[in-house]
C-alpha cells in the first residue's frame, strides 16, 4: 500500500466527516508492520484520546490481522477479557480499525482507525475510507 492510496483513505473519511460539523475525528492509515503511512486530524480534535486512538485503532488491525471489533470479542472469547490483556500498549478494542487487505484477498496490506465520535460512527467512516483505498486500487 503506498501514500496514493493511503491519501484516498483519509481524504473519503475526512470528507465524509465534514459533513457534521462539531464532531472532529482523527484518522491513520498505517502499512502491514504498523509503521504510518498518513494521518490527519480536524483541528478541535482531542489530541490526548482521538489522535491516539485512531493509530491504535489502525496499529490493531495491521498487526493482529483482524479488525478492532472482531478482535475484542475474540478476547472475550478466549477468556482474556481485553485486548489490553495481550500486553501491547498500542492495542486497543472497540470499533473503527479495520484491516486492509489487497485486492487478491491473500495478503494483509495494513490498518485504518478512525476516532473522536461513537464506535458505531468511527467504523462507518473507517468503512468508507476503506472503499476509497480499494478503488484507488483499482485505478
Amino acid at each position: 500500500m503506498g501514500i496514493k492510496e493511503a491519501m484516498a483513505a483519509v481524504k473519503a473519511i475526512m470528507a465524509e466527516a465534514d459533513r457534521v460539523p462539531g464532531r472532529p475525528i482523527a484518522t491513520t492509515v498505517l502499512d502491514h508492520r504498523g509503521d504510518m503511512v498518513c494521518f490527519a486530524s480536524m483541528g478541535e480534535v482531542n489530541t490526548a484520546l482521538a489522535r491516539q486512538n485512531a493509530f491504535k485503532k489502525a496499529y490493531t488491525a495491521a498487526c493482529m490481522r483482524v479488525n478492532v471489533r472482531d478482535m475484542a470479542a475474540r478476547a472475550v472469547a478466549q477468556g482474556i477479557g481485553s485486548v489490553a490483556n495481550y500486553g501491547n500498549p498500542n492495542f486497543t478494542g472497540g470499533a473503527g480499525g479495520l484491516v486492509v487487505m489487497h485486492p487478491s484477498g491473500e495478503t494483509i496490506m495494513g490498518g485504518i482507525g478512525v476516532s473522536g465520535r461513537s464506535n458505531e460512527e468511527d467504523e462507518e467512516l473507517a468503512l468508507i475510507g476503506l472503499a476509497a483505498l480499494q478503488q484507488a486500487w483499482a485505478s
